[in-house]
């Protein structure tokens, strides 16, 4: 019986799609050469035996996915699709040798890290952004304008700016800014640019408006997975597509950012945002937090500190000058910064607010969106935030429960999944699918440890009394689709007025290693090894659909489909 099991896991493996992503190839014309390549600079990608580097071209032009992309990129930094590597870098110019190194901020202001933050309320959004070396002494406030086209940016507003200084090794000084565009009508191109106190303007970027309820009359579009970094398998290029299609009007990343964020001084978290600012410039994102922005000495500051634009998108502007969280690192202090006031302090437009960005929600259309903070149970240290939590959980629900008229769906979300089947160590550290992990000994979702049943203990009572629909985590590096279930048990086979909610894992955004899976138990309806991202939609009441997507061709994988067919929401 051992060995049929074995013989079962095998082929569900094997089942599994091909494991490449849509990672872009991305070149960062601001950023120069430092380290071995500072005196020459960087050479010529495309023609490095001209520029005196003896590294392979063949070999080089492999780390490119687009011909255009390797031509067209210089003398410059990047990250190739095939070979992002931490944080963009270059080969040596004139080094005699194959000789490269990584890259660094200019030595003068240049705006970075650009990212849009969705606060809760369709009206308004919190455009983020980093520079370094800004002039000593209190400057000009940065500022944004906008507009209905690129050559119209008739609308300004100016922000605020916090500095932050790294603790590594290098001690470099953050400058985290953060400025409204406000009084935004929904479902409208929208032009921008940014500047802080002493640079140059950025260039200019769009994106579409968000949305409120079922008075909007339009369909509800995000998308939503957990566990992606800057690896050449993520869905970043997929992202970019499906936003360029109009098929997502916003971004939920379920947590562990980057891979990690504090690593390398910092500069791994600078790597992933500037990378990833191709798509956030274009479509807000909701983050939520996850166990990977606690580790390497960081302890989730710089994650509960990188959002504060969240926050501050609903701020009188005198009343911006609070610091919501103690910052560690670079990222966590963006991050934080941009929603621990915004969706933090004033919550969803049907919502309770949190007053942090641990757990909060937001509304999108015709979703009530909310966020939690597991780690809690995970982490020992942190379980001094878990009845607050719980406390504010439940008022959330009540006023969200209240407005189902306009926003119908509710869904809850955290890192870590409530049920599954991957396997994963039973200890303090999720080993992202390299270990001494034991199929044959693993039964049920373990991420917690033996403390799964204190989070079922807690939360669905909760998500009984105020009829969530669906449950959303990543955590585990796999998609994973799961029946109605309410206290260990199935109530349904079929997502037809399910009696439970619904719950999804979608943790394979782009991490370091897949996860494998045990016993799938009574609870799991597909199991899918491999790389992959989802979409939710509905334009009603009645109808909630999520499409499982394959980050490598972009193909579906899978469809669950939940209808009320009276598009009645409440109790089960």
């Amino acid at each position: 019986a051992q060995w049929a099991q074995w013989v079962r896991w095998a082929l569900l493996l094997l089942a599994a799609v091909p494991t490449e992503g849509e990672m872009y190839d991305i070149v960062f014309k601001n950023m120069v050469a430092s380290g071995k390549c500072a005196k020459n600079g960087c050479a010529e990608w495309a023609n490095l035996a001209k520029d005196g580097n003896t590294r392979s071209q063949k070999d080089v032009n492999a780390k490119w996915a687009d011909p255009t992309a390797l031509k067209n990129a210089g003398r410059t930094c990047a990250m190739p699709s095939n070979d992002p590597d931490l944080t963009y870098w270059c080969y040596c110019k004139d080094s005699g040798d194959a000789s490269w190194d990584y890259c660094a901020s200019p030595s003068s202001a240049v705006p970075e890290q650009i990212n849009l933050q969705h606060t809760g309320h369709h009206s308004i959004v919190v455009v983020s952004f980093v520079t370094f070396h800004e002039p000593q002494g209190k400057g000009n406030a940065p500022q944004v304008r906008w507009g209905s086209s690129s050559g119209s940016l008739s609308s300004s507003k100016e922000g605020i700016t916090r500095v932050y200084i790294e603790p590594g090794n290098q001690h470099r000084n953050y400058f985290m800014h953060f400025v409204k565009i406000d009084n935004l009508e929904p479902r409208t191109q929208v032009y921008y640019q940014v500047r802080s106190g002493s640079s140059d303007w950025s260039d200019v970027f769009s994106f579409r408006t968000l949305y409120y309820g079922q008075a909007d009359g339009g369909e509800t579009k995000l998308a939503i997975f957990g566990d992606m970094g800057v690896y050449e398998y993520n869905n970043m290029a997929n992202l970019e597509r499906d936003i360029e299609s109009g098929a997502i009007d916003a971004i939920i990343h379920l947590g562990d950012h980057a891979y990690n964020i504090a690593q390398a001084d910092g500069l791994r978290g600078d790597g992933y945002l500037n990378a990833f600012q191709r798509v956030l410039t274009r479509a807000p994102w909701v983050p939520v937090l996850g166990n990977h922005e606690y580790y390497e000495g960081d302890e989730f500051h710089r994650y509960l500190n990188q959002t504060w634009g969240e926050a501050y998108g609903n701020m009188n502007d005198s009343d911006s000058t609070s610091m919501p969280h103690n910052a560690a690192t670079p990222l966590n202090t963006l991050i934080t910064f941009s929603s621990a006031l915004g969706v933090g302090m004033h919550g969803a437009v049907s919502g309770q607010a949190s007053n942090t960005s641990r757990y909060y929600s937001v509304d999108i259309g015709l979703i009530h969106f909310v966020s939690l903070d597991l780690n809690t149970y995970y982490f020992d240290s942190e379980g001094i935030y878990r009845d607050p939590q719980l406390e504010w959980l439940e008022k959330d629900l009540e006023a969200a429960s209240k407005n189902r008229e306009q926003v119908p769906w509710i869904i809850l979300s955290s890192h870590y999944p409530i049920y599954c089947s991957s396997v994963t160590l039973a200890g303090a550290e999720h080993n992202d699918g390299q270990g001494d992990e034991d199929p044959g000994s693993f039964k049920g979702c373990w991420s917690y440890g033996g403390k799964i049943q204190e989070v079922r203990d807690d939360l669905e009572p909760l998500m009984e009394k105020f009829g969530v629909d669906m449950y959303f985590a990543g955590h585990e590096h796999d998609y994973e689709s799961i029946w109605p279930t309410l206290n260990n048990t199935v109530l349904s086979k079929s997502f037809v007025d399910p009696p439970a909610p619904v719950h999804i894992v979608t943790g394979a955004g782009g991490a370091p290693a897949l996860d494998r899976f045990g016993d799938p138990g009574p609870w799991t309806r597909k199991q899918l090894s491999a790389w992959g991202y989802g979409r939710l939609t509905t334009t009603n009441s009645s109808v909630l659909t999520y499409t499982h997507i394959i980050n490598d061709g972009g193909s579906v994988y899978d469809e669950v489909v939940v209808v009320k067919t009276k598009g009645k929401h409440g109790p089960y």
